[in-house]
């Protein structure tokens, strides 16, 4: 709410907005680890980071940035451990919303 300038409608639309996304964010992180993509993994991570500041999912914001921070700082050694923890908290966003 406070993201949305206390505007509850936006605040949800916001969320909605995500939620749509999530699965598509899933997958992608995915592939790009399936692929061993980094540059694509940092791209579509950078987005999700952005897209988790307006929508209240501290969790998943954290999660994002944190990982962020090491793909930017070149700390891909644990890639697979940090991939399966975003996945999870993708999860774990899509189930409580349900």
């Amino acid at each position: 709410m406070e993201r949305a300038a206390g505007n509850e409608e936006l605040a949800k639309e916001l969320f909605d907005m995500l939620l749509k996304e999530l699965p598509v964010y899933r997958s992608e992180l995915q592939l790009c680890l399936a692929d061993k993509n980094l540059t694509r993994m940092q791209e579509q991570i950078h987005k999700l980071n952005g897209a988790t500041t307006y929508t209240g999912v501290p969790a998943l914001k954290a999660a994002t940035n944190n990982f962020e921070t090491k793909l930017k700082r070149g700390e891909t050694e644990d890639i697979k451990a940090l991939v399966k923890g975003m996945l999870q908290e993708i999860d774990q966003v899509m189930v409580s919303a349900t």
